[in-house]
């Protein structure tokens, strides 16, 4: 009987000294856990000592640099904000517009590593309605390396110099206010430029150069109307 009264009181006695075991733990984290505050506290007391000693040690130093840094700033280096105003207040670059076209033709020359017009360009065309006004102006256009493929002037015109260029769809910017600004140059007097009759069908590839009568009575062109064609383009 004493055996089997001690047996059924085994599963309390586990339980029991389960209980104590987890109470001791606690108890030895809760005693951890006050020393470990004691021992932050006495850390922070120190710290706060140290901190309160440091300033008296800094504050001659401080008095010494303040006044360098204000000299420096003041008379030797300019400050941020001069620099930025200075800056704002810069006018932008301007090119004249005879360097504009200067530029233009150089960097064509480049393209064409220096040929000189020693090549022919072959996807223009330029069809030139010969006047006897022209003389050989117009034929300048051989130096950047243009042909030129004549046609016979109608009656009506013979007795105009040549005024106007006709363009198609296919012509590049550069090269149209190119060959504009070289019979510019070479005298011819520039009042038309405008798209061809047949600008988006076989003539997408050319340039006509011819007389325009409905722009006898405007002012010719000068290098800012023709620069100002080229922004607009």
């Amino acid at each position: 009987m004493t055996q089997r009264n001690i047996s059924s009181y085994l599963p309390i006695i586990y339980l029991f000294a389960i209980l104590t075991s987890i109470f001791i733990i606690h108890l030895t984290e809760l005693i951890g856990a006050h020393y470990h505050q004691i021992e932050i506290r006495n850390i922070d007391k120190k710290n706060k000592k140290l901190h309160t000693k440091r300033p008296s040690k800094k504050r001659p130093v401080a008095k010494i640099s303040e006044p360098r840094a204000q000299k420096v700033d003041s008379t030797m280096v300019p400050s941020d904000t001069i620099l930025q105003k200075e800056l704002m207040t810069e006018e932008p670059l301007v090119i004249s517009d005879t360097d504009f076209f200067s530029n233009m033709v150089e960097e064509y020359y480049a393209k064409r590593e220096n040929t000189r017009g020693r090549i022919s360009r072959t996807d223009v065309v330029i069809r030139y309605y010969k006047k006897e006004k022209d003389k050989d102006r117009v034929y300048q256009l051989r130096n950047l390396g243009f042909y030129i493929h004549e046609r016979p002037a109608e009656d009506d015109f013979d007795d105009f110099a040549s005024n106007a260029i006709f363009y198609g769809d296919s012509i590049k910017r550069e090269d149209l206010i190119l060959i504009a600004y070289n019979m510019m140059q070479n005298g011819i007097n520039l009042q038309s430029l405008k798209l061809s009759k047949f600008h988006d069908a076989w003539k997408a590839n050319s340039v006509e150069i011819g007389t325009d009568t409905t722009a006898l009575d405007k002012k010719p062109f000068t290098l800012a109307v023709l620069r100002e064609k080229w922004e607009s383009m």
